[in-house]
């Protein structure tokens, strides 16, 4: 499980967050694609607020992937971790 610690928007880029975790030394990049985005009847505040859930959900969903929050892993800026409007319902 992970253990996010805070997470904050990235400048400049709509769809984008940096998710802090514990015991890693560098953020996750993690998007909602604006595709995606448009699909959800939510306010960007409560997307903001619902984020470290929906990281949650997609890592319980891809137990067989590897989300990187680990120092072994890196996720490029052009390749950030993916959540969709799937895992910000309930």
């Amino acid at each position: 499980m992970l253990q996010i610690t805070h997470h904050e928007k990235v400048p400049g880029h709509p769809h984008r967050w940096h998710v802090h975790v514990h015991g890693r030394e560098k953020p996750i990049v993690v998007e909602l694609p604006p595709e995606e985005r448009q699909n959800l009847d939510m306010s960007d505040q409560d997307i903001h607020n619902l984020l470290p859930t929906a990281l949650q959900r997609r890592e319980e969903d891809n137990r067989d992937d590897t989300l990187p929050n680990d120092d072994d892993q890196d996720v490029a800026w052009d390749a950030p971790v993916r959540v969709y409007q799937t895992h910000f319902m309930a």
